[in-house]
């Protein structure tokens, strides 16, 4: 078997995903390329053309709302319950001239609140942010969560910075899925206050191996997660789903994230 893979995202400048999908490969012996797709503007005609010359591939920040419209327009198309849920997508299998969506960074949230043990029940939670990370999370919660969204823009289920500041104080579970932390906003603080979030529990940050300052506000009680134990679990079920392998997150993923300390 020879597959074609890549990742769709912009700027792309730091991703761990080539390097965690040539560990997977050379664990099951398939004969994987994985490339990246840098691509700014996404259009039908791009994603037209990427179809024509890859076998499947990974979407990241800033495109997962954005193919899930661009896919569910097009007649050939075969959209999970967890892509039409979140109305975002991350994986794309294409096979038998049909676009096969779907969103495995519900597995990748999934198997990063195991791994930590953490109960989100009945939490209050605050995600920044109002792209596709966000819509997933969102969906991941259930009836015994209050999810507040908030971000520079006000949308119908979301607040503006300045509304939220009498409501920090009951937050116990803040989530970034913007890109600050990330290149090329890895100077940049989230535009929180700190200082206010008095009974927050869990700081949970999509990006990863972000600058540290970006922390250094919150109390030291609150645990900080970042996003590398949800990007190795969603690029675990993307490549099964790619390859038909059956890879249990348990079994590989110690390496892949010993391997991947060892590449810094």
């Amino acid at each position: 078997m020879s597959l074609k893979i890549g990742i769709l995202g912009w700027p792309l400048t730091k991703t761990l995903s080539p390097s965690i999908h040539n560990i997977l490969a050379e664990f099951s012996s398939v004969d994987l390329v994985y490339e990246k797709l840098p691509v700014e503007n996404l259009s039908a005609e791009k994603l037209d053309d990427i179809h024509t010359k890859y076998d499947g591939y990974n979407v990241t920040i800033p495109h997962k709302r954005k193919i899930y419209d661009l896919i569910k327009s097009k007649d050939c198309s075969n959209i999970t319950e967890l892509a039409q849920g979140t109305q975002a997508v991350n994986t794309v299998v294409l096979k038998n001239s049909i676009i096969h969506a779907t969103n495995t960074d519900i597995e990748g949230i999934k198997k990063t609140f195991e791994s930590i043990n953490y109960d989100l029940r009945n939490k209050k939670i605050l995600i920044l942010g109002n792209g596709g990370s966000t819509q997933t999370f969102n969906y991941f919660c259930d009836s015994s969560n209050e999810v507040i969204i908030v971000s520079r823009q006000k949308g119908e289920d979301t607040k503006l910075y300045s509304e939220i500041l009498n409501l920090v104080p009951e937050i116990q579970v803040l989530i970034n899925t913007t890109p600050i932390g990330m290149p090329p906003f890895e100077d940049e603080l989230l535009p929180v206050p700190y200082e206010l979030f008095e009974n927050l529990e869990l700081f949970f940050n999509f990006g990863y191996k972000t600058n540290s300052k970006l922390t250094e506000g919150f109390s030291q009680n609150v645990q900080i997660i970042d996003g590398i134990t949800m990007l190795i679990g969603q690029a675990i079920s993307s490549f099964n789903l790619w390859t038909g392998q059956e890879i249990k997150f348990d079994h590989v993923y110690h390496e892949i994230l010993e391997r991947l300390n060892n590449e810094d």
